[in-house]
């Protein structure tokens, strides 16, 4: 998804998780997380490039890039989910920190469903064991969009 995407989806779950769970710290929670795990593409651009990508379109055309060989994306991961709604259940842990799971949890999710990825990809075990090579994490349709993103670049 986009990031305006995600901004809207999350904006509409956090209302989502207010009216359900009566809190705005838990719904400020949904939100942020829902928006700002994507940073892990910024931590990405750094570690390719060795500086920050002030400018939008740079990270855009960063992760739409096919020769560049490695996709770590640390925040995106199943596996801390899992640690997350395990804790939350455990320890009891106040409604903020269950509004942060909504929102990474369903970012995550509609992540899987609109990237072409494959199915194991939102796994950090599985891209580590792949050594986060993209070629052999992302699906055959996320090359066919980055020759479309090209070719639209090269128009513009």
């Amino acid at each position: 998804m986009k990031p305006s995407q995600h901004v809207v989806f999350s904006a509409g779950l956090a209302l989502g998780v207010e009216a359900a769970m009566h809190s705005w710290p838990a719904s400020l929670g949904c939100f942020l997380s829902g928006v700002l795990i994507d940073l892990d593409h910024h931590l990405d651009y750094c570690l390719v490039h060795k500086k920050f990508p002030f400018k939008y379109q740079d990270l855009v055309h960063f992760c739409w890039d096919a020769k560049v060989t490695k996709l770590y994306l640390f925040f995106h991961a199943y596996e801390y989910l899992f640690v997350l709604w395990l804790s939350i259940l455990i320890l009891h842990l106040g409604k903020i920190w269950t509004g942060v799971a909504i929102g990474l949890t369903a970012h995550i999710v509609c992540d899987q469903f609109t990237n072409p990825v494959r199915p194991m990809f939102y796994f950090l075990t599985f891209r580590l064991q792949n050594q986060f090579t993209k070629v052999k994490i992302v699906s055959d349709r996320y090359y066919q969009e980055c020759s479309a993103s090209d070719l639209k670049r090269s128009r513009t």
